[in-house]
């Protein structure tokens, strides 16, 4: 996963530039088999945007950048399911419903902006929610990226996940204090991402 810069306020073209990568990826998938009569496909996107961190400083840009995707992708034509500042039960809701529709459709996508963090090679989405006062407590209170990828892998056709994860992650601090010293595979660690992955079937 490629880094990000740290969340900061005044910045507005990082929405735009996920836009375009998902825009290639799209098209990738009109071409990559039979042709689709234009409009004839029905495209869902799930975008979520944390910011308002209940245990952590609050974040300004995730719910705006959010929204703004989301605005841009009702304007191609995307049924689109925006859900700002969920915890962890609104968060797990959300996913189980996007992969029920996602079984119906031909293009799906997901969207999420906020903390993410790795621990021994397993990536975990943050809900507003979560206080993460030890590391097992991700397996009660974060959410595994893999949850996120097997509902996606639902769609009939292309899948597309778009991760923009802040480094500046005071929750690895947290954990790293009460795990105390480990070796650098299994410690905890922010990751930033601006990557799009496809799954195609």
């Amino acid at each position: 996963m490629a880094p990000l810069r740290r969340d900061r306020p005044g910045r507005g073209s990082k929405p735009m530039k996920l836009l375009r990568l998902l825009c290639i990826f799209v098209l990738m998938g009109s071409f990559a088999g039979s042709a689709w009569a234009e409009g004839a496909e029905k495209r869902i996107a799930l975008v979520i945007g944390i910011g308002a961190y209940q245990s952590a400083p609050e974040l300004p840009n995730p719910p705006r950048d959010a929204r703004a995707v989301a605005q841009a992708l009702r304007g191609a034509g995307f049924q689109v399911e925006e859900v700002i500042d969920p915890g962890n039960r609104s968060f797990a809701t959300a996913l189980r419903g996007f992969g029920i529709r996602a079984a119906q459709a031909d293009v799906a996508v997901i969207f999420y902006a906020g903390h993410g963090m790795q621990v021994g090679g397993q990536n975990y989405l943050i809900p507003a929610d979560a206080k993460l006062e030890r590391e097992r407590d991700l397996v009660y209170e974060a959410l595994p990226i893999n949850i996120m990828m097997g509902e996606l892998a639902q769609v009939r056709k292309l899948g597309v996940l778009m991760l923009d994860a802040c480094r500046n992650n005071p929750f690895v601090d947290r954990l790293a204090r009460t795990a105390g010293r480990r070796a650098s595979a299994t410690s905890p660690r922010a990751w930033g991402a601006s990557t799009t992955r496809r799954a195609i079937r």
